[in-house]
Parts: structure tokens; sequence; C-alpha cells
């Protein structure tokens, strides 16, 4: 047992170097200068590449002649105003692309603040989990939302006050996603990773962002 102490302490060492070895290798910082900002999530580069900002989600821009959602402008603006024509650092996790090619970064702005989380304090966007977000990242993303929560800030009081469903909304414990109930979606969820969200607060309080399907988010007036 004692023979062997010295080894296991080696052993454990050299586990610790491979850890931060990985997180290096996985995590990778660069600066940028910031072109355009199309929407409140979104940001287009000098290089002609373009980011999508980690773990939020704001209102969306119309397309094609569709309507803006709600806060779509006020969420854009606020994003022009911080880091429009600037010099950013973004730091991506070795994640591809998105499904339309934009690189996926926290984006951190000149006073060392992350871009995401102050769309996410404002009001101005909402944190979008998924598995493979790093466990402190969500922390932050979900106390910056709780904040902007209690304070009503930017959508929240709108958001918040909508029509919803008598029975309220379906979450999907594994996904952090909330559906409709009536959703084909909703009904496929394993019963061991349902969970009954009686509203829209509390679905955002404890972590769930909508499913695309079942999205409540109305249009700008």
């Amino acid at each position: 047992m004692t023979s062997s102490s010295p080894i296991l302490h080696a052993a454990r060492a050299m586990l610790v170097a491979l850890l931060c070895l990985l997180w290096t290798v996985s995590v990778s910082a660069s600066e940028v200068q910031v072109k355009w900002v199309p929407d409140g999530d979104t940001i287009h580069l000098q290089d002609g590449n373009r980011v999508r900002l980690l773990g939020i989600d704001a209102p969306e821009m119309g397309r094609d002649g569709g309507p803006d959602q709600y806060y779509a402008r006020e969420s854009r603006d606020y994003l022009r105003r911080l880091i429009d024509g600037r010099s950013v650092r973004l730091e991506t996790d070795g994640q591809e692309p998105d499904r339309y090619g934009r690189l996926l970064a926290y984006v951190f702005l000149p006073d060392g603040r992350m871009a995401n989380e102050v769309l996410v304090e404002e009001g101005l966007a909402f944190f979008y989990p998924h598995s493979h977000q790093d466990r402190e990242f969500q922390r932050r993303m979900l106390e910056a939302q709780k904040r902007a929560i209690m304070a009503r800030k930017g959508f929240w009081p709108r958001i918040l006050s909508l029509p919803q469903p008598p029975t309220g909304w379906m979450g999907n414990r594994r996904s952090k996603r909330f559906h409709h109930p009536e959703s084909h979606y909703a009904a496929r969820i394993s019963p061991k990773n349902r969970v009954a969200l009686f509203s829209l607060e509390q679905a955002f309080l404890e972590g769930y962002a909508p499913a695309r399907t079942s999205s409540p988010w109305p249009d700008a007036d």
C-alpha cells in the first residue's frame, strides 16, 4: 500500500495535466473585428465569418417579408450598441459550425464582460441550454436569466403574461425543452423525462427553453 502511493500520486498528477491539456485544446480564443450585427444573437466579422452566440436565443428578425418577433429589434439594437464596429474576443469550445455555417462562440466585450450573458441579464435573449455546455457557464446563464425575470427586464413582462395551455407546458428533463402539451413531440417524451411546468415563468426559471415547434413567442406589434 505504501509503496504504491507514489505511483498513485503520479497517476493522479498525469490525469490532472491531461484534463488541463484537453481544456486548452477544446477552448480557443481569438481577437476579431465586428462588421455588422443582423440580429440579437448573430454577428458578422470583417474577415467574412459569421458568429452565433453560444447558449442564448434572441427573438428573430422577420425573413422573406415575414414579421419580426416581439423584441427582436430591441435585442439587435442593443447588441449593436455593445459591439458594432469594435474588436471583441471569441472563445469557442470545439463545436462544428451550425447548419447556417456560423461559428459558435462566447463573445467577450473589451471590458471583459460576456455579451451572451449581458443579453440574458438585460432581458434581450433567453438561456438556451445544451448538454455539452460547461456547467459553470450554464449556472451563470441561468442566474442571469433569473435576475432578469425577477426584475421584469426587457421582454419578460409581456412574455410571462402570455396566454398558455390550461394544463401548462410539458418539459423534457433530458433536453431541457418545453412543449405545448398537445404537441406530438410532447407525447413522445418518455415518462421518466416528463416534467409538468405550470407557467412560463416556472419553465424559464428552471432553465427550460421553448422547443422550436412549440414556441409561444408573439410577433412584434
